[in-house]
């Protein structure tokens, strides 16, 4: 029964390790791409640091209270700062569009035109990165892109421009 149990922890130790080279590869690949923002994979702290740095050290305790990481900021919106703690209508504001700027969010408009995708295809992917598992683990951008292309979004392709002389 004792070896039973550290095979079982030994396999979850695999996992984590296997989890673990899945993300730093991901990382390695987002950054080579330049389009996606390094605070995607940041820490609680690191997350808590930046708060701080913008000029809200009383906001530090919020975000390492709720446990907001990389991940979790990609999701911090002016709606969802509130639930965080943060109050004070200017600093949610702030605070939401400095964090759309960092991770290089587009601003949402409220008139996007519906024959457009709901967001850019970062905005879209870095939704997906929201997502805690294996899946989003070995998601990457360049990965992202190739498998979302739209036909309905690409430049129609025609010969209108051509001219016969026949």
């Amino acid at each position: 029964m004792a070896n039973m149990a550290k095979t079982m922890a030994d396999l979850q130790d695999l996992s984590r390790m296997e989890d673990t080279a899945s993300l730093e590869r991901t990382k390695a690949l987002d950054m080579e791409s330049g389009q996606i923002s390094e605070a995607v994979y940041w820490s609680c702290d690191q997350v808590a640091d930046y708060i701080e740095m913008l000029g809200f050290p009383q906001y530090r305790e919020c975000f390492l209270r709720n446990k907001v990481d990389g991940r979790r900021l990609i999701l911090c919106n002016a709606s969802r700062l509130n639930a965080l703690g943060i109050t004070d209508f200017k600093h949610i504001i702030f605070v939401a569009k400095s964090i759309r700027e960092l991770l290089h969010i587009e601003e949402p408009y409220w008139n996007r035109s519906v024959s457009l995708p709901y967001m850019e295809s970062i905005g879209r992917y870095l939704e997906q990165r929201s997502i805690i598992g294996r899946r989003a683990d070995e998601l990457d951008y360049e990965t992202f892109t190739n498998e979302t292309r739209d036909t309905k979004f690409q430049p129609i392709l025609t010969n209108q421009g051509i001219l016969n002389w026949n």
